[in-house]
């Protein structure tokens, strides 16, 4: 036990060392396309706004509910911020502590069957890891997910039967939790369960047990499902299930790159953690060897845990780099549990060796297999944004043409609008109709926006929304002609542009703003009254 203190306070400061540092969704999520963690600052926002608003049932976006994702993350982060503060690290804390916890529960595991060095190895694997070390310090769901799910496996490894009542109740805790993390994500704990019961053997649950643990899950996982769908029913459906499940699930609408499905997915591996991906290849004869003399479960738990992630992974339509990190910690187990580098006298060097490793991508953070331990904000309009939140103006202030993914939404202003310059003027639905509940709205309608309100407010009760803040969130124009024409019918509003936009606008003949630069790249329009 003291041992696993040490492994957990190590990976702690490995994983977590100037996370307070880095700006909210500065850090790339895939490097590979350049996606930067916008959805960090998403999450971060509805974190924010439950801990303020005291609404721990419903998440929220910008004055809308925000279903997309479960409420788990959010209630952590939330309980985070009333605790801490807002900051970069009270945001963080729930994934940093979530990878942590999982680098010491590897360590533990080997521990109880091999020696100390090659327990420590495993520790080292994980948090030596591209992909590990990324999502440990996002304000993601991803390292929240692979914690509950490496618990309900090592539950399985130590009662493969579920014969104690303790066994049956951790893993279907683990396994609501996870459900509770990322939805139908969620269900990976119980995917493997039951094909680990399918394949046999002789440590397996009984047909019993394998539904008293479904039911558990279910019972644990349901309430707040039941209560969105008894609140909110319309929006749960559009957004939880039809919107996550059936668009983004089963046809994605779009996607970051135009790789193949499994080339996406065997690139990032191999090209971000290709230490790892070599060792655990090495490693999978001799657990395939051990799984047919059923001298241990664990092969069978470990292979299983990696099929069901990865046909996960292929059959979810929309792909992502960080949804990877759900097959490291068992790549780490099956490599040193099974490679004969960490066995005998050879596993004090082999971990030594990884220590090495660790450094050494620490040393060299621009590698797709680099540790990235950056400071500051990267957002391109984060010091407009920043210098605009330190005048503490009252007025709104609209974003023309965003680049901030979202960072404006964590910072204390009053009220922040997007505007898009879009010739098309099309606006996708996904599940939801933003432009019929009037979210999004044209340049008219917003211009016009005393008039188009009532509909708009009573499309929003329809949907059991009481609240008019949403509304015109997302303004779209088709020129800048359009533009302009907002600009001046907008008196009372702040508006942040590109500066290059700054000589076609003309603003400096504006009688209702005066410019004001607001970095290199961007300037602020200040309402003159």
């Amino acid at each position: 036990m003291r041992w696993t203190a040490v492994v957990f306070a190590l990976a702690l400061l490995a994983l977590g060392y100037q996370i307070h540092q880095a700006g909210i969704a500065s850090r790339l999520v895939d490097p590979f396309v350049g996606i930067r963690a916008q959805d960090e600052a998403v999450y971060a926002h509805s974190a924010i706004r439950m801990a303020q608003t005291g609404d721990w049932m419903t998440p929220s976006f910008m004055g809308r509910h925000a279903l997309y994702k479960p409420p788990m993350l959010f209630w952590l982060t939330g309980l985070s911020v009333r605790l801490l503060g807002v900051s970069p690290l009270s945001l963080r804390l729930p994934s940093l502590l979530a990878g942590a916890l999982v680098a010491a529960l590897l360590f533990a595991w080997l521990r109880s069957f091999t020696s100390l060095p090659a327990a420590a190895a495993a520790a080292l694997l994980l948090v030596s890891s591209s992909t590990w070390h990324r999502i440990s310090r996002l304000c993601f769901t991803d390292a929240l997910l692979a914690l509950c799910l490496v618990v309900a496996v090592y539950v399985l490894y130590r009662d493969p039967r579920l014969t104690h009542r303790s066994s049956l109740w951790v893993f279907a805790a683990a396994s609501a939790a996870a459900i509770l993390t990322k939805g139908v994500a969620g269900l990976l704990p119980s995917l493997v369960l039951l094909l680990f019961t399918l394949l046999g053997g002789r440590e397996r649950p009984s047909l019993r047990r394998l539904a008293q643990a479904g039911l558990l899950t279910a019972a644990l996982a349901a309430p707040w499902h039941l209560y969105q769908s008894a609140v909110h029913p319309r929006w749960f459906w559009a957004e939880y299930i039809h919107g996550e499940i059936f668009i983004f699930g089963l046809d994605s609408p779009y996607q970051s790159s135009p790789e193949s499905h499994h080339g996406f997915y065997l690139r990032r591996l191999m090209l971000t953690d290709p230490l790892l991906s070599l060792l655990a290849l090495a490693a999978l004869p001799a657990a395939i060897a051990v799984w047919r003399s059923a001298a241990s479960p664990l092969p069978r738990l470990l292979l299983c845990w990696i099929a069901v992630v990865a046909v996960a992974l292929l059959v979810f339509q929309y792909r992502n780099a960080s949804y990877v990190s759900l097959l490291i910690p068992a790549l780490a187990l099956l490599a040193v549990a099974y490679s004969p580098l960490f066995s005998g006298r050879r596993a004090p060097f082999a971990a030594a060796a990884l220590g090495l490793v660790f450094l050494a991508k620490a040393a060299l953070p621009n590698q797709s297999w680099g540790l990235d331990f950056q400071t500051g904000i990267t957002v391109p309009s984060a010091t407009a944004l920043n210098a605009y939140a330190r005048m503490q103006r009252p007025n709104e202030l609209v974003v023309v043409s965003p680049d901030d993914a979202f960072y404006s939404a964590v910072l204390p202003l009053p009220r922040v609008r997007y505007c898009f310059i879009d010739p098309s003027d099309r606006t996708p639905a996904y599940g939801l109709d933003f432009r019929h509940l009037g979210i999004n709205v044209s340049a008219s309608q917003f211009v016009d926006l005393d008039r188009w309100r009532p509909l708009f407010h009573r499309r929003l009760r329809e949907w059991n929304l009481n609240s008019d803040e949403p509304v015109a969130t997302v303004i779209v124009v088709r020129s800048l002609t359009e533009l302009s024409g907002l600009i001046a019918a907008s008196p009372r509003r702040d508006f942040l542009l590109p500066a290059s936009l700054q000589a076609e606008l003309q603003i400096t003949s504006l009688t209702s703003h005066r410019p004001l630069p607001a970095s290199s790249a961007h300037v602020l329009l200040l309402s003159r009254p």
